[in-house]
């Protein structure tokens, strides 16, 4: 009898706390604020995201070291009008921003923005094995993965044209893309980028580096070699 009387009173509190429950989730998802690009009847434009100040930037975003951030060498004149003119509504805009970024290939630089330091090589080689591999490939010939499924397969790095343009035509290509390649400006950092390119230039190195430059031992190692592999071909 009194397991019965127990189980009635917890099947009428049942509905009540599940009444309770729905109510405080419904007061905590509705929230006193905008959602992105939700209407307001508050602004004349009825939208409530707001377009940025003409001619403002936000903090952090202020780049006006070209060598570093586009990888050239001279300062275009209204340089720091970019902001506003891309932020420009219409077409106009647009059209200021495709002018803005159309810079003569011979700009590029041909050095470094920071020294390249041990650190800096390895932490392009982790991003190489992460973005540029499956392309690529571990030496840098152009024969990844995903080349050898039907990609359209990148030029070696260790051509001639390759080896000899300037290390601002690869940063532009990593950050703008190039053929078939997709610009990568979203997912690798800026100073990322640079240290693939830093690897890059060790790759191209490792596979034409000067005989005579290299110490002797390296030199007899390498004759021993060239006399085994002669012996082999015979």
């Amino acid at each position: 009898m009194q397991n019965r009387r127990l189980l009635r009173i917890l099947c009428c509190l049942l509905p009540a706390a599940l009444c309770l429950f729905s109510g405080c989730q419904q007061e905590m998802a509705v929230q006193p604020s905008y959602r992105p690009d939700e209407a307001s009847s508050f602004f004349p434009d009825g939208r409530a995201s707001r377009p940025l100040v003409a001619g403002t930037l936000a903090r952090g975003h202020l780049r006006i070291d070209r060598h570093l951030f586009e990888g050239k060498r001279h300062q275009r004149p209204r340089d720091l009008a970019r902001p506003a003119a891309i932020v420009g509504v219409g077409a106009s805009g647009l059209l200021n921003a495709v002018a803005l970024s159309a810079v003569p290939e011979d700009d590029n630089v041909a050095t470094f923005p920071f020294p390249v330091t041990r650190e800096v090589m390895q932490h392009g080689q982790n991003r190489y094995m992460i973005y540029c591999v499956v392309c690529h490939d571990p030496l840098g010939t152009g024969r990844g993965k995903i080349v050898e499924r039907g990609y359209t397969p990148p030029p070696s790095f260790h051509i001639d044209r390759l080896r000899n343009e300037r290390v601002g035509h690869f940063f532009n290509v990593i950050t703008n893309g190039y053929g078939s390649m997709p610009d990568y400006r979203q997912q690798i950092p800026v100073r990322d980028r640079w240290a693939i390119i830093a690897y890059v230039r060790a790759l191209q190195l490792s596979q034409h580096y000067p005989e005579k430059d290299l110490p002797p031992d390296l030199r007899k190692e390498l004759a021993r070699q060239g006399r085994r592999a002669g012996g082999q071909a015979r």
